[in-house]
């Protein structure tokens, strides 16, 4: 797989990302579960749209210190820092440990009847707008 991103800033990503996504009571800190490895180059080869604000904020971060620079960034680039947030959690809950903790499966097929009655229609919640009828107003023309 390509890599996506030098060192030093893969650094500084890891350290933001510890800040955004701290332990919390069974959950591992960003770190742990290595959201600065191969998952990191994974996600930034998948979105192109997401760079040019990601490398940005991690360039104005670069040399200081994390809980600074998330500040920094918060207050001077929001934009960045969010997209950093975007890639550290995605990063994060892609985890499988992380996924085991919080009793995530992952996706899951559903066979679905296309002839049964949806369940919106067996408990009748929608009988009353069904009762009360259309109601809308016209579009001006």
């Amino acid at each position: 797989m390509t890599r996506f991103i030098e060192d030093d800033l893969r650094a500084t990503f890891i350290s933001i990302a510890d800040v955004l996504i701290p332990a919390y009571e069974n959950l591992p800190v960003a770190s742990e579960v290595d959201v600065g490895g191969p998952i990191l180059d994974r996600i930034l080869s998948l979105r192109d749209d997401i760079r040019d604000s990601f490398f940005r904020g991690l360039r104005a971060a670069a040399g200081k210190s994390p809980d600074v620079a998330a500040r920094e960034l918060n207050e001077q680039d929001p934009t960045a820092l969010a997209t950093i947030g975007l890639v550290a959690a995605a990063a994060y809950y892609m985890d499988p440990r992380v996924k085991q903790l919080i009793g995530y499966p992952g996706q899951a097929r559903y066979e679905i009847d296309p002839a049964a009655q949806p369940d919106y229609l067996l408990d009748n919640i929608l009988q009353p707008v069904i009762d009360r009828g259309p109601i809308y107003r016209p579009t001006p023309k």
